[in-house]
């Protein structure tokens, strides 16, 4: 894969070196067309672009992430869909998937927002709150450009809390200004959904680690649960079967090297999510049955490693079924 080609007959014409096209390539496949105007960006402030060398674009991601973020957050709040950050790489930059705002949580929000809001309060321990912000769902919005992804973040509500997220140390993978996401894949075919994901955006502030957004990251410390239930709420609104990885599945849904396993202690923070979300919320965990295992099988809703992890196995070894409460 390379440049479309009129692209390619301009960054040959002003003489950019083969390595350093190749990094903007790798950029451009996550991250389209806004890298292109930041590498115009940088030819003013450092020189022609026949001198720009790779580690000159090892910015260049949290540079447009701040800049999406500013131009986008606005349009959220007025609950206007944009661009997603992130791009489908099946696509080659040429298109983004989309950012669609459901409502404030925590706030005034829409009928659907307010009653997620209500079900987290429902969800979390007595006392403690869920994160203040807006309502993301992200459709091929993940980073890596999975095709058919689905997220679910909760932006900061105010624009400089947001912004301080999105430029954290940590793995910032689904909608910027978020501290951490549910992700899956939807097969509308099939009516059915597989979360594989619920993953932090940032990593918890410790020592001079993220310092700066100490405050804003306690205030967002439930984003987990929050972001789980905002999936399943959404999942039934639109009467999809909702499944669910098992903590024990991870590392070969994240094709993760089979010398650095994820932890335990991941695997039992993951399975104690999902549990709290679905018995907050009155539903019930199980195995698939012999039909819902076909029909999983038949989807596209797991990747190369889950597939393998399950072919060896079986499905209940390495997805739940959730049962929506009557």
């Amino acid at each position: 894969m390379t440049f479309p080609s009129h692209i390619t007959d301009i960054l040959d014409r002003f003489g950019v070196a083969p390595d350093t096209k190749e990094a903007l390539y790798d950029l451009y496949l996550s991250l389209g067309s806004s890298v292109l105007e930041r590498f115009a960006d940088l030819s003013d402030e450092i020189g022609p672009p026949s001198g720009i060398r790779p580690e000159d674009l090892t910015t260049m991601r949290r540079e447009v992430t701040g800049r999406y973020l500013t131009e986008n957050h606005a349009r959220w709040a007025a609950g206007q869909p944009t661009p997603s950050l992130w791009h489908p790489r099946s696509v080659e930059g040429r298109a983004s998937g989309v950012a669609t705002p459901l409502g404030s949580i925590g706030g005034e929000g829409t009928p659907f927002s307010s009653s997620v809001s209500h079900l987290i309060r429902a969800v979390l321990p007595s006392g403690q709150v869920p994160p203040k912000g807006l309502l993301i769902l992200g459709r091929n919005a993940h980073y890596g450009g999975r095709s058919d992804t689905i997220t679910f973040d909760i932006v900061a509500d105010r624009l400089e809390d947001a912004l301080g997220i999105a430029i954290a140390e940590g793995q910032q993978h689904t909608i910027p200004g978020s501290v951490g996401a549910t992700s899956g894949t939807l097969d509308a075919r099939a009516g059915l959904a597989l979360l594989w994901e619920i993953q932090p955006n940032v990593l918890k502030p410790a020592g001079d680690r993220n310092r700066s957004i100490s405050s804003i990251y306690r205030k967002h410390r439930n984003w987990h649960v929050a972001t789980m239930t905002a999936a399943l709420a959404w999942l039934q609104r639109h009467n999809l079967s909702a499944f669910v990885i098992r903590g024990e599945a991870l590392s070969a849904a994240h094709e993760v090297n089979v010398a650095k396993p994820v932890p335990e202690a991941i695997i039992a923070l993951h399975n104690r999510t999902v549990a709290q979300v679905v018995k907050g919320l009155g539903a019930t965990l199980r195995s698939p049955d012999e039909q819902e295992s076909v029909s999983i099988l038949e989807s596209d809703v797991m990747n190369t490693g889950l597939r393998g992890f399950v072919e060896a196995g079986d499905v209940g070894a390495a997805i739940w079924r959730i049962d929506y409460a009557l």
